[in-house]
């Protein structure tokens, strides 16, 4: 391991997963070696009062109707410029191929580099640049699961490359950003402009320091990075499994395709299928205290804990007896989440979710972008790589998730 543990125990029931992440003696801080170039600080490894001003921060971005201008001023327009990009380029029988996990990501990534503030990133030529250069970043980004077991070699030549797209990065779109919103906010103090008339993105809050921690520069950097990244290909992943769950659906059950465009079946659809398909194979947590889990299940000091999200949303004891299987109509106890642990629980929840779930409606990015695809026809494209997504419930495995989803798409008139 990069850093010595006891042992590594996994917590895979529901009832243990749901204590695990809200404990508050299993802690965030599972730093190994070259976590500083990547992650460390950033608001997912924080633990106790720094956690807390942090998300006080940062959930500032959905205040002041965050959400709404988030989805009036980027999430709608974004979608419906790409959905309508894409359909440019149909075959000779009016049809448009469309890859799901690459148009998603490319779309999220233009929604996540609004929500950070990257100006460069949301225009078209500086969209593609930011693209490019985040999937090679994401290439050597070792994910905070494999950095608890292996240090992060800064020497690689993946890694090398990865570093050297997140400085590019930076001095193409964080440092002019970031030099523009200190403009505005001195402009602010001086009082030639108002405090309402500031953008409302990651940066903004940084300049104003609304947390002191972001005085580190350096600190401020990995933060932006991180949400870049946060929202990208967990997104476009959901929006995957949900489009194959419910062709699966479709094929079993005919007649449900007169429901393809209703929005409690898409919402309904959406949760199942973030229940049953995490995107990450695990959340890590350092014990500190010895804790005894609800099984029985007992965590010893310095032990590493994996939470296992995707096993402890199958239990039938919590989902009932078809808990295996896709049920966009399921219903659930008082108090269980739909969508399974998929944005976690208790301080560390995702406060993310309304962007991707929505607050009024599909108007969140998962929601609209698959609302977006089933209005517009969307279908499986028979050229689709096959892939067993019975077999692929509650767990997660790469070489699965990166098999391609290509759908069909009728163009307008035909």
């Amino acid at each position: 391991m990069a850093t010595e543990y006891s042992v590594s125990i996994d917590v895979e029931s529901f009832a243990d997963a749901s204590e695990a992440w809200r404990c508050p003696h299993l802690s965030t801080r599972t730093d190994g070696p070259g976590d500083d170039e990547v992650r460390a600080g950033v608001v997912v490894r924080l633990d106790g009062e720094a956690h807390r001003q942090r998300r006080r921060a940062m959930g500032q971005l959905l205040s002041r109707g965050g959400h709404k201008y988030f989805r009036d001023h980027h999430l709608f327009p974004t979608a419906d410029a790409a959905l309508a990009d894409a359909l440019k380029s149909s075959d000779a029988h009016g049809r448009t191929q469309l890859d799901v996990r690459t148009w998603g990501r490319r779309v999220n990534q233009q929604l996540a580099a609004a929500l950070v503030g990257f100006d460069n990133g949301i225009t078209p030529e500086g969209s593609d640049e930011l693209f490019t250069l985040i999937e090679t970043f994401i290439e050597g980004y070792q994910s905070v699961l494999a950095n608890a077991f292996e240090p992060y070699n800064v020497e690689g030549e993946r890694q090398r490359a990865s570093l050297a797209a997140r400085d590019k990065i930076v001095s193409r779109f964080y440092d002019p950003a970031m030099n523009r919103r200190r403009a505005l906010v001195a402009r602010v103090r001086s009082g030639a402009l108002a405090e309402s008339e500031l953008p409302q993105d990651l940066l903004t809050l940084v300049a104003l320091e609304r947390d002191p921690a972001w005085n580190d520069d350096a600190l401020a950097k990995r933060e932006a990075l991180f949400l870049l990244l946060a929202g990208v290909h967990t997104t476009a992943s959901s929006l995957v499994w949900t489009l194959r769950e419910i062709y699966a659906y479709f094929d079993k059950h005919p007649e449900a395709r007169a429901r393809s465009t209703e929005p409690a079946f898409l919402l309904g659809a959406a949760r199942e299928a973030l229940r049953l398909h995490p995107v990450t194979p695990g959340f890590v947590r350092r014990v500190e205290e010895q804790v005894e889990l609800p099984s029985g299940l007992v965590l010893p000091p310095d032990a590493l804990a994996v939470i296992r999200n995707g096993p402890a949303a199958v239990e039938p004891e919590i989902y009932g007896a078809d808990a295996a299987e896709f049920n966009p109509d399921r219903e659930v106890q008082r108090g269980v989440p739909a969508h399974g642990l998929a944005f976690g629980a208790g301080p560390h929840m995702c406060f993310g979710m309304p962007l991707v779930m929505g607050a009024e409606g599909p108007d969140g990015s998962l929601m609209y972008l698959l609302t977006l695809l089933m209005e517009a026809g969307a279908g499986l494209d028979p050229d689709s790589p096959p892939l067993d997504v019975v077999a692929a419930r509650g767990t997660w495995d790469k070489e699965t998730m990166s098999i391609p989803l290509l759908v069909t798409l009728p163009s307008a008139g035909h």
